[in-house]
């Protein structure tokens, strides 16, 4: 009985909602029960969102406690003033949302992004250190390539034809990535829709 529960029930329920989304694209009577079914997963995918967030503030609660790092207290601090933020402004619409989005997430984005490339060339070199393989020279040419895009050039430049060159090879290898992760959802939901992965199991 319990198996029924945590397995076959959920995976005949996930298998029926995604049928019906993907019949909701080429049946357009359909596409009410699709935005239901959109919706009702948003509000999962949040409630998820919320239990790892406080499962995030409970191990670094413990490791306060424990005395184990310092960083744990700064990291508890820090989201409880940003949660107590961003509630009050839900109710007080003090515009604190946006501030904490323009001010604190963004430029956090931006510094990890141009970070990004430097961590890829040195990656590239300890690996053509240690090992020199087509491979490795793949990984290092790609690390070259996100390094020159990242370099500003100016619109009269005569740098600029080489810019658009390295910007052209960095979007095509961005498509192929973006194509891998379209089939590899693909290949996912059909293993779901056909019971193959039950990934609502225990």
């Amino acid at each position: 009985m319990r198996r029924i529960f945590t397995s076959t029930a959920p995976t005949i329920v996930t298998g029926i909602a995604g049928l019906i989304v993907l019949l909701s694209f080429i049946f357009t009577e359909l596409a009410p029960l699709r935005v239901v079914l959109i919706n009702i997963a948003v509000m999962v995918a949040g409630m998820a969102l919320l239990l790892g967030f406080v499962r995030l503030l409970n191990l670094h609660l413990r490791r306060v406690q424990q005395r184990k790092s310092g960083y744990s207290l700064v990291a508890l601090i820090t989201a409880l003033v940003v949660l107590v933020v961003l509630v009050a402004d839900r109710f007080l619409n003090l515009g604190a949302t946006a501030w904490v989005f323009n001010a604190i997430i963004v430029p956090a984005q931006s510094s990890l992004g141009a970070l990004l490339a430097i961590f890829l060339g040195a990656a590239a070199v300890r690996m053509a250190q240690r090992r020199r393989t087509w491979g490795t020279l793949w990984f290092l040419l790609s690390a070259v390539v996100v390094l020159l895009t990242q370099i500003p050039v100016s619109a009269d430049s005569i740098l600029l034809p080489v810019r658009q060159f390295f910007d052209a090879l960095a979007m095509g290898g961005l498509r192929g990535l973006l194509l891998g992760v379209a089939l590899g959802t693909l290949a996912v939901a059909l293993r779901v829709l056909l019971a193959i992965d039950r990934p609502q199991s225990e």
